[in-house]
């Protein structure tokens, strides 16, 4: 009898892969044939699960996210992990938070174009402001404008991921952190 087969397993197996090789060469390196070579699969296994390669594309930047999104959750068991710490999970301040921010930073000029991306895009930032602004009102229950300040952080968030994406060296996790501590201080003022 055939071993039963994980077809979510299998599926998120198959994005995974595809979210690697767009970390590693981009967007234009993850066709089906390219996954199929990487995951030793045929390219008709890879089809079978994606309808195309853009299906196959969109599996891998909700993979990158939703892994993200589950290194923050991961945060919230510690005892000692503050609300505005475990936010810095979401910077690329180690190496699988600079597999995430490769990736995402290659889907963003097709969002520009692409209504569908464009939406998932929109609901991943919404996300990620919601979790900055329950960090707030965590931290400071008393703060003003906590959806405001959300955005605001939300976007220092974006500017030190993407500067630390493209200058590593110059922006090392310290750094990152520090930055990201000081931005916080400032809207809790």
């Amino acid at each position: 009898m055939p071993a039963a087969v994980d077809h979510d397993e299998k599926r998120d197996a198959i994005a995974r892969i595809a979210a690697d090789l767009i970390a590693a060469r981009g967007l234009d390196a993850a066709t089906i044939r390219q996954v199929a070579a990487a995951a030793g699969y045929s390219t008709t296994v890879v089809t079978h699960y994606f309808a195309n390669k853009r299906a196959m594309l969109l599996a891998a930047y909700r993979h990158a996210a939703e892994s993200a999104q589950g290194r923050f959750d991961a945060l919230a068991t510690e005892c000692n992990a503050d609300p505005l710490s475990r936010l810095e999970s979401l910077l690329p301040i180690d190496e699988e938070g600079r597999r995430a921010w490769r990736i995402y930073l290659q889907y963003w000029p097709l969002a520009d174009h692409d209504e569908e991306l464009a939406i998932e895009q929109r609901w991943w930032s919404a996300n990620g402001t919601e979790l900055i602004r329950a960090a707030l009102v965590q931290v400071c229950p008393e703060i003003d404008d906590a959806d405001g300040k959300a955005a605001i952080a939300l976007s220092v968030l974006l500017g030190i991921a993407i500067q630390a994406t493209f200058d590593p060296a110059g922006w090392p996790a310290s750094r990152q952190s520090a930055m990201w501590q000081a931005q916080c201080k400032l809207l809790l003022r």
